[in-house]
């Protein structure tokens, strides 16, 4: 009789392992977070990720370091999700911001704030397996976001013709395996497959692309001169949008140095990852103003012909570069990622940890080039630079079933003031993160976790050197300011 129940208790566990895969890829196009996600682990954010290569307190250690897998005696399943809250705010620092559309433009000090609606919020899942193969070597899985960032600004603030929204995502699948070769060392190797997705809009105005084409262009145009060689009324704004998907493979190694029963040091490293055969669309909002100003750059005629080359313009490139619905293709490299962590076990109630990660992000380039001639959609040259970050954390064993985190951690922008733009306005940030555990039974913990992500203000409009001239934007100045809270719950069975 007690081997059915336990035979029947083993098979409901891994019914619920079965169906946890399920939620985790279902869910797996609702991922959030900033340039580097913050919540690959919900334990691991309560400590604000301090100690996340060292610690091993369940299998989702296989993200920061797969050696530490060799700490698991018993199969384990850990499952979570994060809610996350994103606010951003605009303040403009120039009266009579951004561009002359109609629209309401900016005045000194004025902000533009977005911190509702459904898309200010997202869902980011993660699932981990450890399965030990015999005493020596264990094998893991995982299934997270490593890489993310999403953004809505207020649809009408003055920098929406750099960009309003931004959806970004690199969603990495994990096998792994973790190899004890003495008492007191472990080594670990990760293979990885990894989805990009990114999704960008913004408002396109026609009246500023003209005049960034040749200056007083929009002028002529709009003049009895204009009238002269057929032109129509030049367009308002118009939505555009830019939608990216690719795929690549990497590898990360990782160690797990055991000097005492109480003492642990994970050291891993990630190459970079490169996307090289990314594709996507570019569309736009078409208009039967927008198709007679097309039609009208087309045109073939003598005097038109005679304007355009006055105006160095060539017509009817402008007019392909404006169609409705384009193919585009991009390469992109993410930074490779180097994680010491130190772990502490103090007292019999006290844990204390800490973490220090190093990100180079000045191997990425932002290039969006028009698949059927090669022509550049976007290039966004940006100074970018090394991200590291520093973390401290402790556990605080309040109860025999309880357990408390904490955790804070500082990091360094990777973008200057002189090009950072809008759909990417990382600053200096500080992670302040609370957390604990609750073990329900021997074989079951519930994780909990909160953390806030607190962003410096960060200057946007400097960045006068986005190729071609007619998709910088326009004339803006102002500050963004991100306000990001996470909210986790997950899981641990053990089998």
């Amino acid at each position: 009789m007690q081997s059915s129940v336990r035979g029947a208790g083993s098979s409901f566990r891994y019914t619920r392992l079965a169906a946890s895969f399920v939620f985790c890829f279902s869910s797996s196009s609702a991922l959030a977070g900033g340039t580097a996600f913050d919540a690959t682990s919900i334990s691991a954010m309560g400590n604000a990720s301090a100690g996340q290569a060292a610690e091993a307190g369940d299998a989702s250690v296989l993200f920061a370091n797969p050696a530490a897998l060799t700490r698991f005696k018993r199969a384990e399943l850990t499952q979570g999700a994060a809610v996350v809250a994103i606010g951003t705010d605009y303040t403009s620092t120039q009266n009579n911001d951004g561009a002359d559309s109609g629209a309401p433009r900016g005045q000194n000090g004025q902000v533009f704030s977005r911190k509702d609606g459904f898309d200010a919020g997202a869902l980011a899942p993660n699932l981990y397996v450890a399965i030990p193969i015999n005493e020596k070597l264990v094998m893991g899985f995982g299934a997270s976001a490593s890489h993310g960032l999403v953004i809505h600004y207020d649809e009408n603030f003055p920098g929406r013709n750099q960009g309003r929204d931004i959806d970004f995502k690199v969603t990495r699948l994990n096998l792994g395996l973790g190899y004890k070769l003495s008492p007191t060392l472990s080594l670990g190797v990760n293979g990885s497959y990894e989805r990009y997705f990114q999704s960008i809009k913004l408002k396109l105005n026609y009246r500023e692309a003209v005049e960034a084409l040749a200056p007083g262009s929009a002028a002529l145009l709009e003049s009895p001169a204009g009238a002269l060689i057929g032109a129509p009324p030049i367009p308002g704004e118009s939505n555009a949008g830019l939608r990216m998907f690719g795929w690549a493979f990497n590898a990360q190694v990782g160690g797990l140095w055991e000097p005492t029963e109480k003492t642990r040091v994970g050291i891993s490293y990630r190459p970079k990852t490169e996307f090289t055969g990314n594709r996507g669309k570019f569309k736009l909002n078409d208009s039967p103003e927008q198709a007679a100003f097309r039609a009208f750059l087309n045109s073939d005629g003598l005097i038109n012909s005679l304007a355009f080359a006055a105006l160095g313009v060539n017509g009817p490139q402008a007019a392909g570069d404006l169609a409705p619905e384009q193919i585009i293709k991009q390469e992109i490299t993410l930074p490779d990622e180097l994680r010491i962590s130190v772990f502490h076990h103090a007292t019999p109630k006290l844990d204390l940890m800490g973490t220090y990660t190093r990100q180079d992000f000045s191997v990425t380039t932002l290039n969006f080039q028009r698949e059927s001639n090669g022509r550049t959609l976007e290039n966004i040259p940006q100074n970018f630079k090394a991200a590291e970050s520093y973390r401290v954390g402790l556990n605080y064993k309040l109860y025999k079933r309880l357990t408390l985190r904490a955790g804070y951690a500082i990091e360094n922008s990777v973008i200057d003031d002189a090009t950072r733009i809008t759909i990417l306005p990382d600053s200096d940030r500080q992670y302040f993160a609370l957390g604990g555990q609750f073990d329900l039974s021997r074989d079951t913990s519930i994780h909990f976790a909160y953390q806030k992500l607190d962003t410096d203000p960060a200057p946007v409009g400097n960045n006068r050197s986005i190729d071609p001239p007619e998709v910088r934007g326009g004339e803006f100045q102002g500050n963004v300011q991100l306000d990001t809270h996470f909210f986790g719950i997950g899981f641990t069975e053990r089998f």
